[in-house]
């Protein structure tokens, strides 16, 4: 009589529906995974939400525009003034004459890149800010990005400025 020899390593199961001991550590893992990530996902749900509640922002000061790179832009600081006075008021805020009497303050700064030695003229940004008293940021808006400042009219900028604080929201 011949003796049929086995493979040790191959498991037939027993019944339709039993896992082979390949499939037994898949499937465990499968589950340790699932439980590590769900623990993990309990463990950050504390911290995700919002640092601070809202603030209402009814009334906004603007600040005068500072660092113009050159004297033609340092003229259009009184249009990007006027054009965010403007645009604030027909966005429902009320233009405050006094930083102390404001609900938030909105800054605009010039940002030049200097001249590179293949590029000869230089680049400008202009960015607008909105920050309530406390300090905290509520809005940043980049309305003009490396643009030639040759190319600036004080039509541009203003046009530049009502669209950027259009994006601002009431």
């Amino acid at each position: 009589m011949r003796t049929v020899k086995v493979n040790p390593s191959y498991h037939v199961p027993a019944c339709p529906g039993a896992r082979t001991g390949n499939k037994q550590v898949m499937h465990r893992f499968s589950q340790v995974t699932r439980r590590l990530l769900g623990c993990l996902a309990l463990g950050l749900a504390g911290c995700v939400g919002p640092d601070a509640p809202p603030v209402l922002v009814r009334s906004v000061y603007v600040q005068e525009a500072i660092g113009a790179p050159s004297p033609s832009l340092a003229l259009c600081v009184d249009v990007i003034h006027d054009t965010s006075v403007r645009v604030l008021q027909s966005r429902g805020y009320v233009a405050a004459t006094e930083p102390a009497g404001a609900d938030a303050i909105l800054y605009a700064a010039w940002y030049a890149r200097p001249v590179s030695a293949g590029i000869p003229v230089g680049k400008v940004s202009l960015r607008l800010t909105l920050v309530d008293r406390s300090g905290r940021v509520l809005g940043s808006f980049i309305v003009i990005s490396d643009a030639q400042a040759s190319l600036l009219s004080k039509e541009r900028i203003a046009d530049l400025v009502r669209e950027g604080l259009g994006m601002l929201g009431r």
